[in-house]
């Protein structure tokens, strides 16, 4: 479990690493348009029970109701979090993208 937890917070890290680097590369305003409706997709979140965790409120709308409620909880179901109702590719995508973001700054904290 340990060894999946540093593979997608290597994965995450990395996918972090491209889009800072596009952030501060010059953009046509079709690129930039395109960055945004990407972000604006993937991170129109909102906080919820779980402190420090930024998601979807369709998100946290499925996880209320498979009564996921704690990190540990999540992080059990990661790998599978497709699968639960109301939860798609897109929302899958933006739930990994955060437990990797919690992962990262765990590993970074002294």
């Amino acid at each position: 479990m340990i060894l999946i937890k540093e593979v997608q917070a290597a994965r995450v890290a990395e996918d972090n690493r491209a889009v800072y680097s596009c952030d501060h590369a010059p953009m046509s305003q079709t690129s930039n348009q395109k960055e945004k409706q990407m972000h604006k997709g993937l991170f129109e979140d909102c906080d919820g029970p779980i402190r420090g965790l930024r998601l979807p409120l369709n998100a946290w709308n499925s996880l209320d109701r498979e009564n996921i409620t704690t990190l540990a909880q999540l992080v059990a179901i990661a790998d599978r979090v497709e699968r639960l109702l109301g939860i798609g590719v897109k929302t899958a995508l933006a739930i990994r993208i955060e437990l990797g973001r919690i992962a990262l700054l765990d590993a970074q904290s002294p």
